[in-house]
């Protein structure tokens, strides 16, 4: 693997000005409550940098794993609290090297369209066009000659054409400008509502509707000036939406809303299931498929993920659920199962390694699907013990009895006996309707709107949360937070008052609901933090 002298210096000196840029997201974090966005700087995710440099390496990367894993915000990865670290600089700086040697190896004339003619402004176009792309706007004159200077010594020494590429392509993967992205406008005195640069809106488009850099055309329209009529903006996210490689971004919302997208991390005891570890990844599997299978086709809601009766499942799964056939929408029948609640995923990521956890699965209903504040108990100074497992009674018995303590019964009454409506559901989503012997009772009784509510089990409280107006406004609430990248109060409560404004049949598809979003003020106007 080439290793070019001369490089370091310049490689040290972005390295060192990607540093000094990690407190910009978390100065511009405490927004007032105005209604507006903040202004700021926020780093990429795994996930977006991941996309934008394969977009850069015009080839498919898979790094976001071997990065540090992201600083989540209301258990989104997308948000302005990232910041690059000590550990991260190392990280990127060893698979940066690999990542440049690779794609100049095999994609040089791609990369470098002009590299076989000899040309001697060769240099100059191959750093003002992959600069562009990398930095998603024009270069200034500084950044260009720096970037030249880059390549001249990749070049130096016998490295030639190639070597001066793979250096500024190493270059621009360290780049604050490639890290980071900025929404800051043209600045102003604090509390000074200020509107994005054209090039800013590009990019904040592109990496809210599809996890990646803005391309060709989202670029072209900044240029021209267009992004900042709420009528190109529209288009531009339709155009977006209609591409294929979108899927990936609303995937990473509902994986991370529903708490899945560690999966294949989490481990089971043998006892319940001796092959978890190779099934797990076919759990997953069969959410993201269902995910695209919902959005694309059925509507996009919290109502049709929570209501389907279909599974997306391959072979391993249908066997798993006891289904006769398989494929993208294998109808559920009599399965005893019904949309996303019911998914091996959400069942076994919701569990203890070797029991159910009735906890789990109610604090995940109540938090992430009503947007209720569950306190943990530290918060409220209670020690808990969780009850000890007992071969002669039901998960349910014992958490019963835990409830039964005065200081816990406040919270569980309500969390623990939404959770037991799952209980027909072991610690790997395996149906059952016995536990150590006894029958499993899934009713259960909650406070809901002033009244008593009962259900038979979990898929009738699936069908009532997907019916519930609140809980469709507390989605619309988690996809605001994952898609802005993280907003205060305020500004949720604005994007809920243009979500109620859509037109009837609109409100409640995420689809609907991000491009009301995109064509809005509130997506292209920033408040100036103190």
């Amino acid at each position: 693997m080439r290793r070019h002298a001369g490089a370091g210096w310049l490689l040290a000196g972005v390295l060192l000005g990607c540093a000094s840029g990690g407190g910009h997201a978390r100065d511009a974090s405490s927004a007032r409550g105005s209604g507006f966005l903040p202004a700021r700087v926020r780093r990429l995710s795994n996930f977006e940098y991941e996309r934008s440099a394969s977009d850069l390496l015009r080839g498919r990367v898979s790094i976001a794993g071997e990065l540090p894993p992201d600083v989540r915000q209301a258990g989104y990865t997308r948000n302005a609290e990232q910041v690059v670290s000590t550990e991260s600089l190392a990280r990127l700086d060893a698979l940066t090297l690999g990542l440049a040697h690779e794609a100049v190896d095999a994609r040089l004339n791609e990369l470098a369209p002009c590299a076989a003619s000899a040309r001697t402004d060769c240099p100059t176009q191959v750093v003002e066009d992959l600069g562009r792309r990398a930095f998603r706007r024009p270069l200034t004159v500084d950044e260009r000659r720096t970037l030249l200077a880059a390549f001249a010594a990749g070049a130096a020494d016998d490295g030639g054409f190639a070597g001066g590429l793979e250096v500024l392509l190493r270059v621009l993967l360290v780049s604050p400008s490639f890290l980071y992205a900025t929404e800051l406008g043209k600045g102003g005195e604090p509390g000074a509502i200020v509107t994005l640069q054209p090039y800013e809106i590009a990019s904040e488009l592109a990496f809210t509707v599809t996890g990646g850099p803005p391309d060709e055309t989202l670029l072209a329209a900044a240029a021209s000036g267009a992004l900042r009529l709420p009528a190109e903006r529209e288009r531009q996210a339709l155009r977006l939406i209609a591409e294929s490689d979108t899927r990936y971004q609303f995937r990473r919302f509902v994986l991370e809303w529903l708490e899945v997208d560690a999966l294949e991390e989490t481990a089971k005891a043998s006892s319940v299931l001796p092959d978890y570890d190779d099934l797990k990844g076919h759990m997953l599997g069969e959410t993201k498929a269902f995910i695209d299978e919902v959005m694309v086709h059925h509507g996009a809601s919290v109502s049709a993920l929570l209501n389907a009766g279909f599974a997306s499942v391959d072979p391993q799964m249908a066997r798993f659920y006891g289904l006769q056939s398989y494929g993208p929408e294998a109808s559920l029948g009599r399965s005893g199962r019904l949309g996303i609640l019911q998914q091996a995923s959400f069942l076994a990521a919701h569990a203890h390694e070797d029991a159910s956890s009735p906890v789990k699965r109610g604090d995940f209903v109540l938090r992430r699907l009503l947007c209720e504040d569950v306190k943990r108990p530290g918060e409220v100074g209670i020690n808990i013990v969780f009850p000890p497992p007992a071969p002669t009674r039901t998960t349910r018995q014992r958490f019963d009895d835990h409830t039964a303590v005065a200081e816990c019964a406040g919270c569980h009454a309500t969390l623990d006996q939404l959770g037991f409506s799952f209980e027909e559901f072991d610690a790997v989503g395996r149906l059952r309707e016995r536990e150590n012997g006894l029958r499993v009772d899934t009713s259960a009784e909650f406070w809901r709107d002033g009244q008593t509510r009962r259900v038979p089990d979990s898929r009738a409280l699936s069908r009532y949360l997907a019916a519930d107006p609140q809980v469709s406004a507390c989605f619309a609430r988690q996809a605001f937070r994952f898609f802005s990248g993280g907003a205060p109060k305020a500004a949720e409560r604005a994007f809920l008052s243009l979500e109620q404004a859509e037109p009837e049949g609109a409100a409640g598809s995420l689809v609907e609901e991000l491009v009301a979003f995109v064509k809005s003020d509130l997506f292209v106007e920033r408040e100036v933090m103190p």
